[in-house]
């Protein structure tokens, strides 16, 4: 592929968070087996059974997101605060006053599921070819030539319509160059006996956004039904800058071939790449009144079905001195798009609750998400991503959450809140260091997610049918960063490929990449 979807945008896409109410970001999202709040109508749509008037409800959210990035020791920080309304909805109840059908009733419900926003930086020092960004391309790069990734004088040749994108713009900019004529092996700009220091600079921005329809009831005040249609927008960002300067770097003789470590300088690759989509899915779920204060609930989402499109842009600035010859310029990729189909992985949610009569609740959720079975596909070409979906079904594991929350009622009006979650990681430990991560098009850097933990506290209050929310919820979570993937060589014994651990031919500095959000979240409604 020129440029295409990797495991780390399966990953991207498919993220979850606990965002609604401030009820319901109190409780830390276990609301399950609870309902009547409008946050249930995406989360277990039974909820929407248990009310018994009509309700409006409206949130607004102010976050701070901190990352930090620790490289060798070497600590950056950045902060971001993002002012928003992240949820909104109504439920219409419908009376019928049977002794079996008690009502019926009608919701929507808008929800920012997840938001991207957020900025970091990291700087690398003694970097070395096998660390450099050049010395991963030029290994990407082995069995091409250069006629593949250069210009040719038949005007009608261009090689990013033939070769990847990432391969193309270094050679473009001079980062690798042919160790020979007419070879297909490569050496980077940053070799044997050169040394270098690097800078990442990375911007996000973007979100999901759910909007929920839903229809559910209750039968006999004991059994709760609910069926939603969710339609998502997706929505991301990114910018990107890695650069390097270095002192006896290698740039092409008077033949094009790599000559000696002479060359001093700097260059720096700019990436941009916005995706947007929509999706759509659908929910079912019941809650049972076992008994007056304990309560099960089960709800299903079926897989979210995106079509996605991507655009995407890449440039080299460097600026080389050998000797007495300069080299300065702008290498540049063309503008490119490309529409694809990616299948989000489906959930199931199980929950139980207990109700202290007026004195307050005590609930659990377990969230079981099929991380692993996540799929690309592009409708108009056949077996276009099956390295792709075998890559995720290898390095992905299924998600699991857990979550649980506490309401006390200190008077009939007034309660406080406490709750915890925690969600582990959909990557598998053993691809954290060592092996390859393939990544797609000119966009190398990537993180992978550990284990995510959420600790929430809330206040509420209700007189007459009006009532105020308010909840802060801290989430924390570690990652690894990487600037390019690492490459195992290929010194292995290829009959058994276990018999000898194979070394590392590309090692790049990984970093760890500490996220603290505090989210301060008001929500206001009325029921009548």
């Amino acid at each position: 592929m020129l440029f295409g979807q990797g495991v780390v945008d399966a990953l991207k896409y498919s993220q979850q968070d606990i965002r609604g109410t401030a009820r319901y970001m109190g409780m830390a999202g276990a609301f399950g087996a609870l309902g009547g709040d409008i946050t249930t109508l995406s989360q277990n749509p039974a909820g929407i059974g248990v009310y018994r008037n009509s309700d409006i409800a409206a949130t607004i959210d102010l976050s701070n997101q901190v990352s930090s990035v620790n490289t060798a020791g070497v600590k950056s920080t950045d902060n971001k605060f993002n002012f928003s309304c992240n949820n909104f909805g109504f439920v219409w109840t419908v009376r019928f006053n049977q002794e079996a059908l008690k009502n019926l009733n009608f919701g929507f419900a808008y929800n920012k599921q997840k938001s991207f926003d957020r900025t970091y930086k990291t700087a690398y020092s003694g970097i070395t070819g096998a660390s450099s960004l050049s010395g991963y391309i030029a290994k990407l790069s082995e069995g091409y030539t250069a006629d593949n990734l250069g210009y040719s004088d038949n005007s009608s040749y261009d090689p990013y319509d033939q070769n990847p994108w990432l391969n193309v713009l270094g050679y473009q900019s001079y980062l690798i160059n042919p160790k020979s004529t007419a070879s297909n092996t490569w050496g980077s700009i940053v070799g044997n006996g050169s040394t270098a220091t690097g800078d990442l600079y990375v911007r996000e921005k973007g979100s999901i956004d759910e909007y929920n329809f839903n229809i559910g009831g209750n039968i006999y005040n004991v059994f709760y039904w609910g069926i939603g249609l969710t339609v998502t927008d997706f929505s991301y960002d990114v910018q990107s800058g890695y650069g390097e300067n270095f002192t006896n770097g290698y740039l092409p003789d008077a033949n094009g071939i790599m000559g000696s470590p002479n060359a001093n300088g700097w260059y720096l690759m700019q990436n941009m790449l916005h995706t947007n989509g929509s999706g759509f899915k659908a929910n079912l779920g019941v809650i049972l009144r076992a008994t007056n204060n304990f309560r099960l609930g089960f709800a299903f989402h079926t897989p979210n079905y995106y079509k996605m499109t991507d655009t995407y842009s890449a440039s080299v600035k460097y600026d080389f001195t050998q000797g007495s010859t300069s080299y300065n310029d702008l290498a540049e990729t063309p503008s490119g798009s490309y529409s694809y189909e990616f299948q989000a992985p489906w959930r199931m949610i199980a929950s139980a609750a207990y109700v202290f009569g007026q004195g307050g609740i005590l609930s659990f959720d377990y969230e079981y998400t099929a991380s692993n079975g996540m799929s690309f596909d592009d409708p108009y070409t056949i077996d276009m991503f099956y390295n792709t979906n075998q890559e995720i079904s290898e390095m992905v594991s299924p998600m699991h959450t857990f979550k649980v929350g506490g309401e006390f009622r200190i008077t009939p009006q007034f309660s406080a809140r406490l709750g915890y979650a925690y969600q582990t990681s959909p990557v598998k430990s053993e691809y954290r260091s060592g092996h390859e991560i393939p990544t797609a098009g000119t966009l190398t850097q990537f993180t992978l997610d550990r284990a995510t933990n959420y600790f929430t506290v809330g206040l509420g209050y209700r007189f007459s049918n009006v009532y105020v929310d308010l909840a802060y919820m801290h989430r924390y979570r570690r990652s690894e960063l990487f600037p390019f993937s690492p490459i195992p060589s290929t010194g292995e014994n290829p009959f058994n490929p276990d018999e000898v651990e194979p070394s590392l031919a590309i090692t790049p500095q990984i970093s760890t990449l500490t996220d603290h959000n505090n989210s301060f979240v008001l929500t206001m409604g009325v029921k009548f």
